[in-house]
């Protein structure tokens, strides 16, 4: 596509600054993912260990909402990547 295309459109062609941004957003949001499901995950397995139902139960919800944001965050970066 002509750079003149491009301009009309309202795009730009991604620039080597850009796309360590883009880079840089998607491994620090990457981290908060990771570190969400690890404790999701620990909570999980410590609230089962101490047979505590009350709390279990928040953990569950807390390790279900992780998964969907994992999800979510993967989903993100394939769109990101045919962009």
């Amino acid at each position: 596509m002509p750079p003149s295309a491009e301009a009309a459109r309202g795009t730009r062609p991604d620039g080597p600054v850009r796309r360590a941004l883009r880079t840089l957003l998607l491994g620090v949001t990457l981290l908060f993912v990771v570190a969400a499901l690890a404790v999701s995950s620990t909570l999980v397995v410590y609230t089962a260990w101490l047979h505590d139902l009350r709390n279990g139960l928040f953990a569950l919800l807390f390790a279900v909402l992780s998964s969907q944001i994992a999800l979510s965050w993967l989903l993100w970066k394939d769109d990101e990547e045919e962009e």
